[in-house]
């Protein structure tokens, strides 16, 4: 998923210059840089060295806010549904954790794309959908690769309960 989504973002920064370009010649307000940021399954997903120990589901959506121009979520839409995939609607309703973190996925002329932490998205999967995740948190929590995430998942309103 890590390649698909780096070529879709990277076709979706140049129909961004391209439209600028003739909004430029129009004299019209340009489109702004762009940021989008990556949360969810689609943000496991987009993290390879996560397959080597967590069994994830492919998924068809993209979860992820954006904070940009309507005309780049329709670009981003209809790129996105040219390989098979659809934006996540209710992407802004994803809980995000206390002290999640953030880090650069893609930095293009008019579009950065951010990623959330593994740990913080495996937070969000284990408070706000356990069942649907009970088999994902129990290999995260096992693997003792996220040394503070059974923590962040309490402090967070987790029910640990919910995992053994």
């Amino acid at each position: 998923m890590d390649k698909l989504l780096k070529t879709i973002f990277i076709q979706l920064n140049k129909l961004i210059l391209k439209e600028n370009k003739n909004r430029m010649d129009d004299g019209t307000l340009l489109v702004p840089k762009s940021q989008i940021i990556i949360l969810g399954q689609s943000s496991l997903l987009s993290q390879p060295a996560l397959t080597a120990f967590l069994s994830l589901a492919q998924t068809g959506d993209l979860d992820a806010l954006l904070r940009a121009d309507s005309f780049v979520k329709k670009q981003l839409e209809l790129l996105l549904s040219k390989h098979g995939l659809i934006y996540d609607e209710d992407s802004p309703l994803i809980f995000v954790p206390k002290n999640s973190r953030f880090t650069l996925f893609l930095d293009l002329p008019l579009l950065e794309v951010k990623i959330i932490d593994p740990e913080s998205a495996l937070v969000s999967k284990a408070v706000k959908a356990p069942e649907k995740n009970k088999q994902l948190i129990r290999q995260a929590i096992a693997s003792e690769e996220y040394s503070a995430l059974v923590d962040r998942i309490i402090e967070n309103g987790g029910k640990l309960k919910n995992f053994v």
